[in-house]
């Protein structure tokens, strides 16, 4: 799969701001850039609009999805409200119809469980850019208040942040049958190279028939 990664915010634009000005256009990079990494070692190819605190227009953030051809587009973001006593995670998509309507739901469950935050659930709004104008199935992560002190807090630590992201790729792994890879050294076996993809589909049968589950066609 080729995911689009986006990073809410950046630049001039730093989103919502916490108590104690923690920005949310950082809290979004620091996560996302680790879910890519994620991402990327489970052998999934990853787009994202920005790996720096630099701004990019809406319009900007879903031509480069589209351009790529990405299968899903997911922007990560943090919530606020003038009601500094909100929590909560939720998660938006264009409308009932989305296909990312389980992915949207076990986010939700997901991240609520391991913050021990409230579920607020899954929402929808077709006013949303990244949703209105992304060709690919979207959705946006509004991982929790940083409006909130105590939430701000816990995204100052950057072992919560680790969680964070961690259950956010798992989601998005699990969503196309893959698991996340654990830290450290992996090693990849490859066993063919055809210019015809039926042979290739042939030999992934055969190793999976074998008992070989993790088994993937890529193209160079």
């Amino acid at each position: 799969m080729k995911w689009y990664l986006d990073f809410g915010h950046g630049g001039k634009d730093s989103g919502a701001i916490g108590p104690t000005n923690l920005k949310e256009s950082d809290i979004a990079l620091k996560i996302g850039m680790m879910v890519k990494e994620k991402l990327e070692n489970a052998f999934e190819k990853v787009i994202t609009t920005r790996d720096n605190d630099k701004y990019y227009s809406l319009d900007y953030r879903t031509k480069k999805a589209n351009n790529e051809n990405c299968d899903y587009f997911i922007s990560i973001h943090l919530n606020s409200a003038s009601n500094t006593s909100a929590k909560g995670c939720e998660v938006w998509l264009y409308d009932e119809n989305s296909k990312l309507q389980t992915l949207a739901n076990n986010l939700c469950n997901n991240l609520a469980t391991k913050m021990n935050t409230p579920n607020r659930g899954v929402k929808y709004s077709k006013k949303l850019a990244v949703l209105k104008n992304s060709k690919m199935p979207a959705l946006l992560i509004e991982i929790d208040f940083i409006s909130n002190k105590e939430i701000e807090n816990y995204l100052k630590n950057d072992k919560n942040l680790k969680n964070i992201s961690d259950t956010i790729s798992s989601t998005l792994l699990s969503f196309v049958n893959k698991s996340i890879v654990n830290d450290g050294v992996f090693y990849r076996v490859c066993i063919g190279s055809f210019n015809n993809k039926d042979n290739a589909v042939n030999l992934k049968n055969e190793a999976i028939s074998k008992g070989f589950k993790d088994t993937h066609i890529y193209t160079t």
